[in-house]
């Protein structure tokens, strides 16, 4: 194959690249970013606008890879990654114009393996000196840290995370000749002497970015890494290390491939589901292996140092089987994906024996898990390390006695819980409100929001509603005050205030707001009726009631996979039983006409996957289903698997997927 690395010349052009990156991160990977356009099979970003972009095309002119490059003196990032890659910080030391982020990196399936992504990256950086750049940042996943490493990129600010995994930010001292040639990077044969600035970009990041230092090892310090792993191997366990008695030619080939990187106390390093591959070994600290027993978070085993971790979804080549968090500050060696199957291709005797290594691990491994869960049955508890207090749950009698079938403290998974009660509250707002509009909603009207969860509604009205003021009214202390911080934080906090109450009993007297609203609250409920007449009480003559919620008999995906149905009834009786129902959206109407509401109405809101976004659209529809299972405790390893294959099926372009919100509302008589 012969590759040529060329420019875009016009619109077309560019226009092939967005469709190339289209095909590799959704008909491919199947994943859900910004800029994608379904309708036009297009993958296109504002950042596109300013970027240079280098394409690698072959005899034919069909795209094989592309990466593209910004000028951080001629444009911004957005939010997310200025925040996390600290872009603005590294503006004000070096100056935009010496500061470039590279990005959009991809190579055709049949091309990887070959020469195009070395094409590309000398490319890229050819370009970076060229421009007069000082420094490139970007960022990568764990398996591709060792990859970027021996390139001379260095990681100086802290791990973020992705929907996909876990991301590290890196940075590259374009001019730094002395120490590409120290670490011999490939790219040490482009930089001459006289680009070299002597390191003083290096000393300009240490001095403002303490994260910021040479990787654990270089190719020509091998030993160092060795001598790590023998100093942080427990003694008594040293027969067992998976890297115990390897000769110094194999120590070389394993050294090529390993990187360092540090993880911070309560920090993920892989979330149950993640695709992503690769594996490590602890040097220091402690990582937890984390699921979830009746919704409740459990640490079933314990990673110490010398040990490796990661290797199960790395084997097998699936998603990750289970959570693991950093129990306290740790370091640890990082291999990708293909580690083992490099060592088998250089020494086939070295594949063999860390094979072999491994296997053992695993059976030892899985002797002391069977012990702790005999010794241990009956109780959540069973594990090989005592957790740090922090990350304890609540206990399973305490949730098995919850009236409603929703509490934020009783899931397993807060901060996804979190993230999705913001998306749920955000996604469609435009629409949403002009419904609320539509039915009487006002702007200096006082309004109720009831079960107002992390106050992203009640900051939304007080925002479109400058003369309104908000009453949010939530029992769960934690998202109080996490409402509490975002209405000060956005400048509302005069004309909206959080009490804490239940629907049941809310803290107001009779006739004291205008417009009453519970929002995807009913469907939690197991007095609707009551809760009903809670807001009607406390809602003025001429005032009006309204309620949102759903009806999953009106959740559509097709095509479905098997067992969809059957899935949905489960998730149905599950809830039913803490006290909920799934299908309240088809009696609002009823309970309206029984509370003694007047001019009662319904309206309906369409949402679909292709319009709301595919993965956001199965976070806010599904993912809390999968947890009221867990809760339950009736999440098992099928389960498990079909909402994986659910979330998969949902994120292809192919795939329609929809349901209704119902919007019942009646006026005080």
């Amino acid at each position: 194959m012969t590759i040529e690395i060329v420019q875009p010349k016009n619109s077309h052009d560019r226009e092939k690249i967005y469709r190339f990156l289209y095909e590799i991160w959704s008909d491919e990977f199947c994943r859900s970013m910004e800029g994608m356009d379904h309708k036009c099979r297009f993958m296109k970003d504002g950042l596109d606008e300013t970027a240079e972009h280098l394409v690698a095309v072959d005899r034919s002119g069909r795209i094989a890879g592309c990466v593209r490059i910004n000028i951080l003196g001629r444009t911004a990032l957005p939010g997310t990654f200025e925040k996390h890659l600290k872009s603005a910080e590294l503006v004000e030391l070096f100056g935009g114009d010496a500061v470039c982020y590279a990005s959009h990196f991809a190579v055709a399936a049949e091309a990887r393996g070959r020469t195009v992504a070395s094409l590309l990256i000398a490319a890229l950086y050819r370009l970076c000196l060229g421009e007069g750049a000082s420094v490139g940042i970007s960022y990568c996943a764990l398996q591709f840290v060792s990859f970027y490493s021996q390139l001379g990129y260095r990681q100086y600010a802290e791990n973020f995370r992705l929907d996909a995994g876990v991301r590290v930010p890196i940075v590259h001292c374009i001019r730094d000749w002395t120490y590409l040639d120290e670490i011999k990077s490939p790219l040490v044969r482009l930089c001459t002497k006289e680009h070299d600035d002597k390191g003083a970009a290096a000393r300009k990041l240490a001095g403002r970015f303490p994260l910021f230092k040479a990787p654990g090892f270089s190719r020509t310090k091998v030993h160092h890494l060795w001598a790590r792993l023998a100093h942080t191997t427990p003694g008594d366990k040293a027969a067992d290390s998976f890297f115990h008695g390897l000769s110094e030619g194999e120590q070389k080939i394993v050294g090529r491939r390993v990187s360092e990187i540090d993880f911070s106390q309560g920090e993920y390093v892989y979330r149950r589901g993640e695709t992503e591959q690769g594996m490590g070994v602890l040097l220091s600290g402690s990582l937890g292996v984390e699921v979830s027993v009746a919704g409740v978070s459990r640490i079933v085993n314990v990673i110490l140092p010398g040990e490796p971790f990661g290797e199960i979804s790395c084997l097998s080549g699936g998603r990750r089987t289970a959570d693991l968090v950093a129990l306290e500050k740790s370091q640890a060696f990082l291999f990708p994906s293909d580690f083992l199957e490099r060592a088998c291709r250089a020494a086939p005797d070295l594949g063999l024996k860390l094979t072999q290594r491994l296997l053992k691990l695993l059976a030892a491994r899985f002797v002391n898990f069977t012990d702790a869960a005999v010794c241990g049955a009956g109780s959540a508890g069973g594990a090989q390390g005592k957790r740090p207090s922090f990350f304890q749950g609540p206990d399973t009698d305490e949730i098995k006695n919850r009236i409603e079938s929703y509490r934020f403290d009783s899931l397993g998974d807060r901060e996804s819980e979190f993230k999705r009660l913001l998306t749920q509250a955000t996604i469609g707002e435009d629409i949403e409100f002009a419904v609320l509009n539509s039915i009487g909603l006002r702007d200096g009207a006082k309004v109720l929001d009831l079960g107002s969860g992390p106050g992203v509604t009640s900051f939304l009205v007080a925002k479109r509603l400058p003369q309104a003021t908000v009453i949010g009214v939530e029992p769960e202390d934690l998202l109080r005050k996490k409402a509490e911080t975002l209405v000060a934080d956005q400048g509302f906090a005069e004309r909206c205030r959080f009490l804490k109450g239940t629907g049941d009993r809310i803290p107001l007297d009779d006739g004291t707001v205008d417009f009453s609203y519970a929002r995807l609250l009913f469907q939690h409920l197991p007095n609707p009726l009551e809760v009903l007449g809670e807001m009607r009480r406390v809602t003025r003559q001429g005032g009006i009631v309204v309620v949102l919620d759903v009806d999953d008999r009106t959740t559509i995906v097709h095509p479905a996979p098997a067992g969809l149905e059957d899935l949905e009834n489960r998730i149905a009786s599950a809830q039913a039983a803490a006290g909920g129902d799934r299908h309240v959206g088809r009696k609002l109407l009823g309970y309206m006409t029984e509370a003694g509401l007047q001019d009662i109405g319904i309206e309906t809101i369409p949402i679909s996957a292709s319009a709301l976004g595919r993965e956001a659209f199965f976070s806010i529809v599904f993912s809390f289903k999968r947890q009221v299972l867990e809760r339950a405790g009736k999440l098992d390893e099928p389960t498990a698997a079909l909402f994986f294959a659910l979330e998969d099926l949902i994120r292809k372009p192919t795939t329609f997927a929809m349901t209704m919100v119902y919007v019942a509302h009646g006026v005080v008589s």
